[in-house]
């Protein structure tokens, strides 16, 4: 009878174990199954719920410690979020930035092209790098203001860049009043050669004296 009922119970422990064994591997199945979506699902909203106990925690610590109110702290605080949660991105921000610049310097450089036509600039590109820049203003909508006063300023310092008025032919008598030479063309090959040379344009000051020396002017 002994023997009967220690056979029962191994019988009964043997039969425990296996269901165990299945519970456990159905357990590990079901883990295995379960996926990233679920489990985030399930953790994001207690975390979230303690990460706004700690900032509510700190919120309080910090007004009782600087003598202000809770309510104000957590409108800066969520002021604060909201700013950075529609703030640029650095890097976005600089590539905007470079944009404006760009399109900028297109609008100067039109002006600076129509300006200089008016005021006989010889060199628009060479007055464009040399003129101060730091008065041109390009409004919202795209005007530009200070291009006249920079050009004048720079035609006064550097006179050169600047077309001057053909001489009046002189000397009268028995012979009559003699044409004048090719003198002008000259200064005006000059004067470009020069500009183009105080902009470091080594390719534009090649193209100037081979231009020259095609209709029989040599320059140096």
């Amino acid at each position: 009878m002994e023997n009967q009922n220690a056979q029962n119970v191994q019988t009964t422990q043997a039969a425990a174990s296996a269901a165990n064994s299945q519970q456990t591997a159905g357990n590990t199945q079901g883990a295995v199954t379960v996926s990233a979506e679920s489990i985030a699902a399930a953790l994001i909203p207690a975390l979230d719920a303690r990460q706004e106990r700690a900032e509510r925690s700190v919120i309080k610590s910090f007004a009782e410690q600087n003598g202000v109110s809770v309510e104000e702290i957590t409108r800066l605080v969520t002021d604060y979020k909201a700013k950075q949660a529609t703030a640029i991105p650095p890097d976005v921000q600089q590539r905007i930035d470079e944009r404006m610049r760009t399109a900028d310097n297109r609008l100067i450089s039109a002006e600076v092209r129509a300006v200089g036509t008016e005021l006989n600039i010889i060199d628009i590109d060479a007055a464009f790098a040399l003129m101060d820049k730091s008065g041109v203003k390009v409004g919202d909508d795209g005007s530009v203001t200070g291009v006249k006063e920079a050009l004048e300023a720079l035609a006064t310092a550097r006179p050169w860049l600047v077309k001057q008025a053909a001489p009046s032919p002189s000397g009268t008598g028995s012979t009559g009043n003699f044409p004048r030479g090719n003198g002008g063309e000259n200064a005006d090959f000059a004067s470009r050669l020069a500009a183009a040379r105080a902009t470091g344009n080594n390719t534009l000051a090649a193209a100037i004296i081979s231009e020259a020396a095609a209709k029989g002017i040599y320059l140096r």
